[in-house]
Protein backbone atom coordinates (compact mmCIF):
# COMPACT_ATOMS: atom_id res chain seq x y z
CA UNK A 1 0.00 0.00 0.00
CA UNK A 2 1.09 3.59 -0.66
CA UNK A 3 1.01 4.63 3.01
CA UNK A 4 1.18 2.82 6.33
CA UNK A 5 -2.15 2.38 8.13
CA UNK A 6 -3.27 5.36 10.23
CA UNK A 7 -5.70 4.97 13.14
CA UNK A 8 -8.47 7.61 13.11
CA UNK A 9 -10.61 8.20 16.19
CA UNK A 10 -12.23 11.56 15.36
CA UNK A 11 -13.31 13.53 12.30
CA UNK A 12 -10.39 15.80 13.06
CA UNK A 13 -8.07 12.79 12.59
CA UNK A 14 -9.63 12.31 9.13
CA UNK A 15 -8.79 15.87 8.17
CA UNK A 16 -5.23 15.44 9.41
CA UNK A 17 -4.81 12.24 7.42
CA UNK A 18 -6.18 13.92 4.29
CA UNK A 19 -3.75 16.81 4.58
CA UNK A 20 -0.85 14.46 5.18
CA UNK A 21 -1.54 11.90 2.46
CA UNK A 22 -3.39 13.66 -0.38
CA UNK A 23 -1.52 15.71 -2.95
CA UNK A 24 -3.02 19.07 -3.88
CA UNK A 25 -5.41 18.73 -6.84
CA UNK A 26 -5.17 14.92 -6.92
CA UNK A 27 -8.28 12.76 -7.02
CA UNK A 28 -8.86 10.52 -4.01
CA UNK A 29 -11.82 8.19 -3.65
CA UNK A 30 -13.04 6.53 -0.44
CA UNK A 31 -14.82 3.35 0.59
CA UNK A 32 -15.94 2.42 4.11
CA UNK A 33 -15.74 -1.13 5.46
CA UNK A 34 -17.37 -1.97 8.80
CA UNK A 35 -14.73 -4.69 9.25
CA UNK A 36 -11.07 -3.89 8.69
CA UNK A 37 -10.21 -7.30 7.19
CA UNK A 38 -12.75 -7.20 4.37
CA UNK A 39 -10.91 -7.10 0.99
CA UNK A 40 -11.65 -4.76 -1.91
CA UNK A 41 -13.55 -7.25 -4.07
CA UNK A 42 -16.90 -6.64 -5.83
CA UNK A 43 -19.74 -8.94 -4.86
CA UNK A 44 -19.67 -11.00 -8.07
CA UNK A 45 -15.90 -11.62 -7.83
CA UNK A 46 -15.89 -13.00 -4.30
CA UNK A 47 -16.00 -16.47 -5.86
CA UNK A 48 -14.12 -17.05 -9.11
CA UNK A 49 -16.84 -19.34 -10.41
CA UNK A 50 -19.48 -16.62 -9.98
CA UNK A 51 -17.74 -14.42 -12.57
CA UNK A 52 -18.47 -17.08 -15.18
CA UNK A 53 -22.19 -16.88 -14.35
CA UNK A 54 -22.56 -13.15 -15.00
CA UNK A 55 -24.53 -13.36 -18.27
CA UNK A 56 -26.98 -15.85 -16.82
CA UNK A 57 -27.39 -13.65 -13.75
CA UNK A 58 -28.13 -10.55 -15.85
CA UNK A 59 -30.68 -12.38 -18.01
CA UNK A 60 -32.43 -13.69 -14.91
CA UNK A 61 -32.53 -10.19 -13.40
CA UNK A 62 -33.89 -8.67 -16.63
CA UNK A 63 -36.59 -11.31 -16.86
CA UNK A 64 -38.07 -10.43 -13.50
CA UNK A 65 -37.19 -6.73 -13.21
CA UNK A 66 -39.12 -5.35 -16.20
CA UNK A 67 -42.58 -5.39 -14.54
CA UNK A 68 -41.20 -3.32 -11.64
CA UNK A 69 -39.57 -0.43 -13.54
CA UNK A 70 -41.16 2.38 -15.54
CA UNK A 71 -38.40 2.68 -18.14
CA UNK A 72 -36.39 -0.51 -18.69
CA UNK A 73 -32.68 0.14 -19.44
CA UNK A 74 -31.67 -0.02 -23.07
CA UNK A 75 -27.92 -0.59 -22.59
CA UNK A 76 -25.81 -3.21 -20.80
CA UNK A 77 -24.19 -0.59 -18.55
CA UNK A 78 -27.60 0.67 -17.44
CA UNK A 79 -28.67 -2.83 -16.51
CA UNK A 80 -25.49 -3.32 -14.52
CA UNK A 81 -26.04 -0.04 -12.67
CA UNK A 82 -29.63 -1.02 -11.90
CA UNK A 83 -28.49 -4.37 -10.53
CA UNK A 84 -25.84 -2.72 -8.35
CA UNK A 85 -28.38 -0.21 -7.04
CA UNK A 86 -30.62 -3.08 -5.93
CA UNK A 87 -27.79 -5.13 -4.43
CA UNK A 88 -27.66 -7.85 -7.09
CA UNK A 89 -24.10 -9.23 -7.52
CA UNK A 90 -22.04 -7.30 -10.12
CA UNK A 91 -18.41 -6.57 -10.99
CA UNK A 92 -18.85 -3.00 -9.73
CA UNK A 93 -17.41 -1.78 -6.42
CA UNK A 94 -18.91 1.39 -4.92
CA UNK A 95 -16.65 4.29 -3.93
CA UNK A 96 -17.37 7.87 -2.87
CA UNK A 97 -15.67 11.18 -3.43
CA UNK A 98 -16.61 12.07 0.17
CA UNK A 99 -14.47 10.72 3.06
CA UNK A 100 -17.27 11.44 5.55
CA UNK A 101 -19.88 9.56 3.53
CA UNK A 102 -17.52 6.57 3.52
CA UNK A 103 -16.86 6.92 7.23
CA UNK A 104 -20.62 6.66 7.80
CA UNK A 105 -20.62 3.12 6.36
CA UNK A 106 -17.80 2.15 8.74
CA UNK A 107 -19.63 3.18 11.91
CA UNK A 108 -23.34 2.73 11.12
CA UNK A 109 -23.80 -1.06 11.17
CA UNK A 110 -24.52 -2.23 14.76
CA UNK A 111 -23.73 -5.85 13.81
CA UNK A 112 -20.03 -4.92 13.61
CA UNK A 113 -19.82 -2.36 16.40
CA UNK A 114 -17.21 -4.43 18.28
CA UNK A 115 -14.86 -4.87 15.31
CA UNK A 116 -12.32 -2.42 13.91
CA UNK A 117 -13.33 -0.91 10.56
CA UNK A 118 -11.47 0.85 7.77
CA UNK A 119 -11.83 3.70 5.30
CA UNK A 120 -10.03 2.67 2.13
CA UNK A 121 -8.51 5.43 -0.01
CA UNK A 122 -7.94 5.04 -3.76
CA UNK A 123 -5.95 7.05 -6.26
CA UNK A 124 -8.12 6.33 -9.35
CA UNK A 125 -5.58 7.78 -11.78
CA UNK A 126 -2.86 5.49 -10.42
CA UNK A 127 -5.14 2.45 -10.72
CA UNK A 128 -6.00 3.31 -14.33
CA UNK A 129 -2.33 3.81 -15.10
CA UNK A 130 -1.67 0.32 -13.74
CA UNK A 131 -4.39 -0.97 -16.11
CA UNK A 132 -2.84 1.03 -19.00
CA UNK A 133 -6.02 3.02 -19.57
CA UNK A 134 -4.87 6.02 -21.59
CA UNK A 135 -5.62 8.29 -24.54
CA UNK A 136 -7.44 11.02 -22.62
CA UNK A 137 -7.01 14.76 -23.03
CA UNK A 138 -6.19 15.30 -19.36
CA UNK A 139 -3.83 13.13 -17.29
CA UNK A 140 -6.29 12.78 -14.41
CA UNK A 141 -9.39 12.21 -16.60
CA UNK A 142 -11.56 9.27 -15.51
CA UNK A 143 -13.35 7.18 -18.21
CA UNK A 144 -17.15 7.18 -18.13
CA UNK A 145 -19.77 4.53 -18.89
CA UNK A 146 -21.49 4.98 -22.23
CA UNK A 147 -19.05 7.67 -23.39
CA UNK A 148 -15.54 6.27 -23.55
CA UNK A 149 -14.98 3.31 -25.89
CA UNK A 150 -11.99 2.20 -23.82
CA UNK A 151 -14.49 0.66 -21.38
CA UNK A 152 -16.22 -1.49 -24.00
CA UNK A 153 -13.92 -4.42 -23.15
CA UNK A 154 -15.56 -4.48 -19.70
CA UNK A 155 -19.11 -4.88 -21.06
CA UNK A 156 -20.67 -8.18 -19.88
CA UNK A 157 -21.18 -9.34 -23.48
CA UNK A 158 -17.46 -8.76 -24.24
CA UNK A 159 -16.12 -10.29 -21.03
CA UNK A 160 -18.22 -13.37 -21.66
CA UNK A 161 -16.55 -14.00 -25.03
CA UNK A 162 -12.89 -13.51 -24.19
CA UNK A 163 -10.29 -15.61 -22.43
CA UNK A 164 -7.92 -12.72 -21.75
CA UNK A 165 -8.02 -10.77 -18.50
CA UNK A 166 -7.71 -7.03 -17.97
CA UNK A 167 -6.98 -5.23 -14.71
CA UNK A 168 -9.68 -3.36 -12.72
CA UNK A 169 -10.25 0.30 -13.62
CA UNK A 170 -11.74 3.37 -11.92
CA UNK A 171 -14.79 4.72 -13.74
CA UNK A 172 -17.61 7.25 -13.52
CA UNK A 173 -21.28 6.82 -14.27
CA UNK A 174 -24.26 9.17 -14.34
CA UNK A 175 -25.53 9.96 -10.84
CA UNK A 176 -29.06 9.19 -11.91
CA UNK A 177 -30.55 8.42 -8.51
CA UNK A 178 -30.88 10.63 -5.39
CA UNK A 179 -28.82 8.03 -3.47
CA UNK A 180 -25.88 8.17 -5.90
CA UNK A 181 -25.95 11.95 -5.90
CA UNK A 182 -26.08 12.15 -2.08
CA UNK A 183 -23.20 9.70 -1.68
CA UNK A 184 -21.07 11.26 -4.48
CA UNK A 185 -20.84 7.76 -5.93
CA UNK A 186 -18.11 6.52 -8.28
CA UNK A 187 -16.96 2.98 -9.12
CA UNK A 188 -14.23 0.55 -9.90
CA UNK A 189 -15.02 -2.38 -12.17
CA UNK A 190 -13.25 -5.73 -12.40
CA UNK A 191 -12.77 -7.64 -15.65
CA UNK A 192 -12.28 -11.40 -15.29
CA UNK A 193 -9.87 -10.87 -12.39
CA UNK A 194 -11.11 -11.83 -8.92
CA UNK A 195 -8.04 -10.61 -7.01
CA UNK A 196 -8.61 -7.90 -4.37
CA UNK A 197 -7.87 -4.39 -5.60
CA UNK A 198 -5.11 -4.02 -3.01
CA UNK A 199 -3.39 -7.07 -4.57
CA UNK A 200 -3.08 -5.51 -8.03
CA UNK A 201 0.48 -4.57 -8.98
CA UNK A 202 2.45 -3.20 -6.04
CA UNK A 203 -0.75 -1.94 -4.40
CA UNK A 204 0.58 1.61 -4.60
CA UNK A 205 -2.84 2.95 -5.65
CA UNK A 206 -4.54 2.28 -2.27
CA UNK A 207 -4.07 2.91 1.43
CA UNK A 208 -6.40 2.96 4.45
CA UNK A 209 -7.37 4.51 7.75
CA UNK A 210 -8.21 2.10 10.55
CA UNK A 211 -11.25 2.99 12.70
CA UNK A 212 -10.98 1.32 16.16
CA UNK A 213 -14.17 -0.33 17.40
CA UNK A 214 -14.02 1.75 20.58
CA UNK A 215 -14.24 4.96 18.52
CA UNK A 216 -17.20 4.01 16.31
CA UNK A 217 -19.94 5.34 18.60
CA UNK A 218 -18.26 8.71 19.11
CA UNK A 219 -17.57 9.02 15.38
CA UNK A 220 -21.19 8.24 14.60
CA UNK A 221 -22.21 11.12 16.89
CA UNK A 222 -19.70 13.46 15.23
CA UNK A 223 -21.07 12.60 11.79
CA UNK A 224 -24.65 13.22 12.94
CA UNK A 225 -23.53 16.57 14.33
CA UNK A 226 -22.15 17.37 10.85
CA UNK A 227 -25.37 16.26 9.16
CA UNK A 228 -24.28 12.83 7.90
CA UNK A 229 -27.20 10.54 8.79
CA UNK A 230 -29.05 7.69 7.08
CA UNK A 231 -31.50 10.20 5.63
CA UNK A 232 -28.65 12.31 4.24
CA UNK A 233 -27.08 9.41 2.37
CA UNK A 234 -30.29 7.51 1.53
CA UNK A 235 -32.79 10.31 0.67
CA UNK A 236 -35.73 7.94 0.25
CA UNK A 237 -39.16 7.55 1.83
CA UNK A 238 -38.18 4.40 3.76
CA UNK A 239 -35.51 6.38 5.61
CA UNK A 240 -37.95 9.22 6.22
CA UNK A 241 -40.23 6.66 7.91
CA UNK A 242 -37.32 5.29 9.97
CA UNK A 243 -36.56 8.80 11.17
CA UNK A 244 -40.19 9.36 12.17
CA UNK A 245 -40.23 6.08 14.13
CA UNK A 246 -37.29 7.27 16.24
CA UNK A 247 -39.76 9.60 17.98
CA UNK A 248 -41.40 6.52 19.54
CA UNK A 249 -38.18 5.21 21.13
Amino acid sequence: MRHKDIRVRTVSDILSALKKQSARGANTWFRGHAVEKWPLVPSLARKKSHLLAESALIKRFMQNAVPHIDRPPTQEWEWMFLMQHHRAPTRLLDWSESPLASLYFVVSDPRHSRRDGAVWCLDPTALNSEARISGFKFESEIPAFGIDDVLDSYLPSRVDKTTSTMLPVAIMGPRNTPRMAAQLGVFTINHRDHRPLEGIGKGDHVWRWIVPAASKSALRNELAFLGFTALTLFPELDRVADLAKELLQ
